[in-house]
């Protein structure tokens, strides 16, 4: 009987290590429901379970600080205490943090700002704006990267007009039309692994340009390669048109500057909307908004301290 039952017991053994090497060697998709394989490896299913993808929100932000950079070379920034003014410089709320940091370089811009706002279960979005005195027409500068619920690279590059396009066509060539072949070589750039994608609320849909670029990638390492070259090209080519710019006549520094202040005061409902939709309280969602656009209009046009 001891024979029998330690027969029985190698007999049974034996068919459990066939079965464990059968099914390992068999790969994820033809495992059996319910029967964990090990060594089998992530699949593309697992994403979202715990498996670190290419790119965090530190990478994302690492690549906005380098286009920051790059405007700093290009210009004397000086960088300004509205945020911590505000209590804002880093913030928490909740699930929902964030930092903001802001700049002047009177008197060619007005307010740079590089934000990072975090929205709990690994979304959130990176912001570098730099928006121009009304001294000069050159458009604003504005591009955003971060990451989605759906664990995907967000890209938003864009230049904001100071115009109104259909009525001065030789700002929408200067500016617009002649993007068109840089944009579909950045297109070409991120080709099969991006999508058209727009996420925007009502008042970014409403200022953005019709060049804008709004792209979702799969979170690859050759994606977030792809999207370091997209925001830096687009920063090197706003600072290029600063070679051959000149001031505007001084009859058209009002009407800049009052178009200036409606898509000011537009970012400020954007961003507070989106934060207090993400459950960040009112008031600390509005003060947060108001950092990362920037000090009022009396400062914004360089009359006041800018602090």
């Amino acid at each position: 009987r001891t024979r029998g039952v330690y027969l029985t017991r190698v007999i049974s053994m034996m068919i459990t290590v066939t079965l464990v090497t059968a099914l390992a060697f068999a790969g994820p998709d033809r495992a059996p429901r319910g029967v964990c394989v090990a060594f089998a490896g992530p699949d593309r299913r697992t994403r979202g379970a715990g498996v670190r993808m290419a790119a965090s929100a530190a990478d994302l932000h690492g690549v906005q600080a380098a286009c920051l950079e790059k405007v700093q070379a290009a210009f004397t920034l000086t960088e300004r205490d509205f945020p911590n003014s505000l209590e804002c410089a880093a913030w928490s709320s909740g699930p929902s943090s964030g930092a903001v940091r802001g700049f002047a370089a009177e008197p060619k811009l007005g307010w740079i700002s590089s934000s990072i706002t975090n929205s709990g279960r690994g979304v959130c979005a990176s912001e570098l704006t730099a928006f121009v005195a009304p001294a000069f027409d050159i458009p604003h500068l504005y591009q955003v990267v971060g990451l989605t619920p759906e664990g995907k690279i967000s890209l938003t590059l864009d230049y904001i007009a100071r115009y109104d396009l259909p009525a001065d066509q030789n700002y929408l060539q200067d500016y617009f039309l002649s993007t068109t072949e840089w944009q579909e070589k950045l297109r070409t750039s991120v080709a099969g692994v991006a999508e058209s994608a727009v996420r925007q609320d009502v008042y970014m849909r409403t200022i953005r340009s019709p060049m804008q670029l709004c792209l979702e990638l799969e979170n690859t390492a050759d994606s977030l390669a792809a999207l370091k070259a997209a925001c830096e090209s687009n920063v090197d080519r706003w600072i290029g048109w600063w070679q051959t710019a000149k001031e505007v006549n001084r009859m058209k520094v009002g009407s800049i500057f009052m178009r200036d202040t409606k898509i000011h005061r537009m970012r400020f409902q954007s961003h507070a909307g989106l934060l207090k939709a993400s459950g960040v309280p009112a008031e600390l969602a509005e003060r947060v908004a108001q950092a990362i656009v920037g000090p009022g209009d009396e400062q914004y046009v360089g009359l006041g301290d800018g602090a």
